[in-house]
């Protein structure tokens, strides 16, 4: 079963799920777990919920004690889990236990800001707390400050919106010095299918997803995860990013997802069925020991129409070589909307956003 708010979504379309559109689970948090309850009680036993957002998921949270009489949660209470979903929380809590981690300052009001503004390098990062709720309001998820002035600007701008705001310095480097650890945690802090991934490329540029990945060899990511993971005593899925810094060569926390993410199925090629493991541990049957890793380092995961952004972007700019287009589209990779077994859902996406794929191809881009 696959719950969203509207039925656009590709999920709607696969043979291997019923979709069901459901309240908004932040402008009518009340209805949604309504929703949830009336469904679970017509449900022959248990489900188990695996959230694919933060919002839902802080919300599934925050009524864990209604919910758990018709479902099994994947993931460990609404304090551990906001501690890496607020981001504010997060970095004060890398800061305090020296955690490496982009240089970051969080702002009480604008004299702070003014303050920081003469501590900090520009261009640099103005980021929400809540970067979704921050993404409903400016259909951005950060804004970059090119100087002081435009750093209390934009910081005024989010604040009136009431969104809390922290400023954080860029580490400089492109797609490739980002990196991606992932595993389940069961509760015992041991992880079960570990899988590293670097970006190849990302949209938008700078500061967006990765749209082109492949499967990297960084044993050091695991060992910072899961030293974080046990401090926290924390269990789930965990997505967490890095930055590796040219200037140090450290690896850096951007960030950690506690909760399926956009690429969660790249694992899966490699043998790491992550949803899969969080489901047998919530409904307490034993995990693969040693799953089946397939070593052909060659698949890579691509977001077709993300990645042509990317690509057009950067052929505008000229930072892009043309040998390093066509391996994307071999047909033994993984693809995030086609799958040879269920091709509908990239179809009917694919039809949907042609027009505005291709009016995005023909005008400026501003990568931002």
């Amino acid at each position: 079963m696959v719950l969203d708010i509207k039925k656009n979504q590709a999920a709607f379309y696969s043979k291997y799920t019923k979709g069901f559109i459901c309240p908004h689970p932040k402008y009518d948090e009340s209805a949604y777990i309504d929703f949830l309850i009336c469904l679970g009680a017509q449900l022959p036993e248990k489900g188990v919920l695996i959230p694919t957002g933060d919002t839902e998921t802080l919300a599934l949270l925050r009524h864990r004690s209604q919910l758990e009489s018709y479902y099994h949660f994947t993931m460990d209470a609404y304090e551990k889990v906001n501690l890496f979903i607020n981001k504010k929380l997060f970095y004060q809590y890398l800061e305090k236990h020296d955690i490496p981690h982009p240089k970051t300052f969080f702002p009480h009001d604008e004299s702070d800001v003014k303050a920081a503004s003469v501590e900090i390098s520009y261009p640099c990062i103005v980021k929400p707390v809540y970067p979704t709720y921050f993404r409903f309001d400016f259909n951005t998820k950060l804004f970059i400050a090119s100087s002081p002035q435009q750093l209390l600007s934009l910081y005024t701008k989010a604040h009136e919106k009431n969104h809390e705001i922290m400023l954080q310095e860029i580490i400089p480097g492109e797609a490739d010095t980002m990196f991606g650890f992932n595993a389940y945690y069961d509760h015992h802090g041991t992880p079960h299918g570990m899988f590293v991934y670097q970006r190849i490329r990302e949209w938008p540029l700078g500061f967006g997803n990765g749209c082109y990945i492949r499967h990297a060899d960084e044993p050091i990511l695991e060992h910072m995860t899961t030293s974080l993971i046990r401090k926290i005593d924390f269990y789930g899925i965990v997505d967490a990013e890095f930055k590796r810094d040219p200037r140090d060569g450290l690896f850096k926390f951007i960030e950690v997802n506690p909760r399926v993410w956009m690429q969660n199925v790249f694992p899966s090629r490699y043998g790491c069925n992550l949803p899969y493991m969080a489901y047998l541990d919530a409904v307490k049957k034993p995990l693969p020991e040693n799953p089946l890793f397939v070593q052909n380092y060659a698949v890579k995961w691509v977001y077709f129409l993300e990645d042509m952004q990317s690509i057009q972007a950067q052929m505008r700019d000229r930072s892009i070589r043309l040998r390093t287009i066509v391996p994307a589209y071999n047909l033994r990779n993984e693809f995030a909307l086609f799958a040879w077994d269920d091709p509908l859902p990239f179809f009917i996406l694919g039809c949907k956003s042609i027009s505005t794929l291709f009016s995005t191809l023909l005008r400026p881009i501003d990568s931002r």
